[in-house]
């Protein structure tokens, strides 16, 4: 009220009390901020800080443990225990100072160093510390000019040939570098330039213009690479008027035209303006087209692998008669080398042409290459590989089979029948097949420049593989031939796994005056020849190329008979396979030999032997010597092998051990019958020569 009686009171009571509770209030404001400065400090988690904080939150827990009534003015103790907490944070700041001199220390980046200080001077509130931090900021400013120094000498070392960032190109390499050491001084001058009194120490001229002329060069460096680039472009796009395809003069292979500074300058452009750098017109006339260029680049480089890939899975045989084929591809991939160039409106419609005629030919290669692989090549081999002749084999189980001659011979002459129709069915299906190889080829669609296949290509084409089938039947033959003759000749096999065992069966027979064989070893090399003759006779079946539509009497006149049957190797196996019982005849012989010593037991006439060995008196004993000599004989010819091998020969031996144990018998019967006849007679003289005593004596007695 401005008028009238005032308030009436005592001042002391009220304001002295008031200027005890401010004080209060004061110092707990600076005990807050100490707090709130450490306990900043440890959310900021700085290494090397543990310690510290910890030693601040026992300080705290310790002030806390008094339980004090912060807002009593009154209370004393507390004043006493704030000034105790002051000392001992004033204790623990000074470490705190000295871990921050440390830190400092161990920075060699300014960058980082000016970081850490607002990092300090943003959480440190105390007075004593800011006062510090700020004299550290004139500590880095004077290591700032050594830093220049450095960054002075590193460019002048490193401007000729600087490091650049991986997958950059050169000009945008080189900028980067220049910007990044222009980042490295100018960064921290900004920071500087916001405190005026860093900027007026004795030192900071010397500083300020050092700064200025690295700056100046850096930004220098970078504009002279620019406008190197820039002139560069206008070089560099003359590669765009380059053909699309070029022929290598060194392995005459075709590859794609494209001029790899065409990709650099695209990449310099791309990376210059994500840098923020201005791209000329020109240059952006080729950025927006990269996408163009390389999808062009990859068809036409597809195409070509694809077309050298092609080439590669051509068999040689059918090269030349392809020819056409491929000089009608070449034709269509001429454009892309003599007029379309990288800048060409129709790049698209040509490399579509090219996809298409390669795929054509593609398709023509690989049905080629099925033809002859599975219709020629498959059939020739099956050719090659066919058996004339029927053996029996150990591995089918007919090991133990045994055939006569006739049996034989029947035997090769069925099997030689149906092997004929199934060579002249192959022979059949290669022909046509060669046929239908010619036919593909030639009914493939050429351009009008390109030359059709030539018929001497066509028919040296049909005579190679006709040529490949009178091979396979010369195999066929030749082989059919020596493996009879490989089991004709055959020793018996004594492999514990298996024996190989003859197949041609004779009978060993006693034909006075001599064993022998029957059939015999002429009979068997016949039926042999025969054999032979009709593993040859079986390619009378089998017709020539071209001949096979004519009727079947002009047909037998064009054979592959006549081109085998002259082959020398034919000749030779025939020649060896026709005289291949030759070599066990003498075998044979000394088998046969081995009998001659019971030859007395036919050759011998047994009564005027038996009329000999009368002569001689022979007693009883003489007489058991000569039974038991034909019995000695005939247990050793029932010991004789009942089947002897020879080669391809199984000796059936029974009926020669049952002849010459017949004779034997024969021989036994002769001594014992005329000794039965004499022990008969004397028995007779014996028993007359009693009954005469007797009557002599009864005579003497009646008288």
């Amino acid at each position: 009220m401005p008028k009238g009686k005032q308030f009436d009171f005592y001042e002391m009571q009220i304001f002295g009390k008031f200027d005890l509770f401010c004080r209060r209030i004061i110092k707990l404001i600076d005990m807050f901020s100490t707090i709130d400065q450490f306990t900043s400090l440890s959310k900021n988690k700085l290494e090397g800080m543990e310690s510290l904080i910890d030693q601040f939150l026992q300080i705290k827990s310790e002030f806390r443990r008094k339980e004090h009534d912060l807002l009593d003015y009154h209370n004393n103790k507390f004043d006493r225990d704030y000034v105790e907490f002051n000392v001992r944070i004033s204790d623990l700041e000074g470490s705190l100072q000295q871990f921050i001199n440390q830190s400092f220390e161990n920075i060699t980046s300014i960058e980082h160093s000016l970081n850490l200080l607002h990092k300090f001077q943003n959480i440190l509130q105390r007075e004593s510390l800011k006062s510090d931090l700020d004299s550290k900021l004139n500590i880095i400013f004077q290591n700032y000019g050594q830093e220049l120094e450095q960054v002075q000498q590193l460019y002048e070392k490193q401007k000729h040939e600087p490091p650049i960032p991986r997958n950059l190109p050169p000009v945008a390499g080189n900028i980067t570098w220049s910007r990044h050491l222009l980042k490295r001084i100018e960064e921290p001058m900004k920071q500087f330039e916001s405190n005026q009194n860093v900027l007026a120490g004795k030192d900071a001229k010397r500083i300020i213009k050092m700064y200025n002329k690295v700056a100046r060069t850096l930004v220098a460096f970078e504009y002279l690479w620019y406008q190197a680039w820039v002139q560069s472009i206008d070089q560099a796009k003359t590669g765009l008027q380059a053909t699309l395809i070029i022929r290598h003069p060194d392995d005459n292979k075709l590859y794609v035209n494209f001029d790899h500074e065409i990709l650099q300058l695209i990449r310099e452009a791309k990376c210059l303006d994500r840098m923020g750098i201005e791209i000329p017109e020109s240059a952006k006339i080729a950025l927006f087209q990269e996408e163009k260029f390389k999808t062009f680049y990859n068809e036409l480089h597809w195409a070509l692998t694809e077309y050298d890939r092609v080439v590669t899975e051509v068999i040689p045989v059918t090269a030349m008669v392809l020819r056409p084929h491929f000089n009608d591809m070449e034709y269509k991939l001429r454009p892309g080398m003599i007029t379309l160039t990288w800048t060409s409106m129709n790049i698209d419609q040509y490399i579509s042409h090219v996809h298409t005629g390669l795929k054509k030919l593609e398709e023509l290669v690989s049905n080629i290459n099925d033809i002859i692989e599975n219709r020629i090549e498959k059939n020739l081999k099956i050719v090659s590989k066919t058996l004339l002749v029927d053996l029996p084999d150990h591995r089918s189980g007919e090991k133990d089979k045994t055939f006569t001659v006739l049996e034989f011979v029947d035997l090769q002459q069925g099997h030689i029948k149906i092997q004929s129709k199934l060579l002249q069915g192959k022979n059949t299906e290669i022909e046509h097949a060669v046929e239908d190889l010619i036919k593909k080829i030639s009914s493939y669609v050429l351009d009008t420049h390109v030359e059709n296949v030539s018929n001497d290509e066509v028919g040296k084409l049909r005579k190679h593989y006709n040529h490949f089938m009178y091979q396979a039947l010369l195999h066929c033959g030749k082989n059919s031939m020596n493996s009879l003759k490989k089991r004709i000749g055959s020793r018996v096999g004594t492999n514990f796994l298996y024996i190989t065992k003859p197949f041609f069966e004779v009978d060993v027979q006693l034909m006075p005056p001599r064993v022998s064989l029957s059939p015999s070893l002429d009979e068997i090399q016949e039926c042999i020849n025969q054999s032979a003759q009709a593993i040859l006779s079986c390619f009378k079946t089998v017709v020539d190329w071209g001949y096979f539509d004519l009727p079947e009497d002009q047909r037998a006149m064009h054979t592959f008979f006549e081109k085998i049957t002259k082959d020398i190797e034919i000749v030779r196996v025939a020649l060896l396979l026709t005289g291949c019982i030759q070599g066990i005849r003498n075998t044979v012989a000394d088998y046969l030999g081995s009998f001659a010593k019971y030859d007395w037991l036919w050759k011998t006439d047994k009564d005027h032997a038996y009329k000999e060995f009368v002569l001689t008196l022979p007693s009883l004993d003489d007489y058991e010597g000569q039974l038991r000599k034909f019995g000695e004989v005939e247990s050793e010819v029932h010991r004789v092998s009942s089947c002897h091998f020879i080669g391809a020969l199984s000796l059936n031996t029974m009926n020669l051990k049952s002849q010459l144990e017949h004779e034997c018998e024969q021989w036994k019967v002769q001594y014992s019958d005329n000794l039965h006849l004499e022990a008969k007679q004397e028995v007779s003289y014996s028993e007359r020569s009693e009954r005469a005593l007797k009557r002599n004596k009864n005579e003497s007695t009646s008288h």
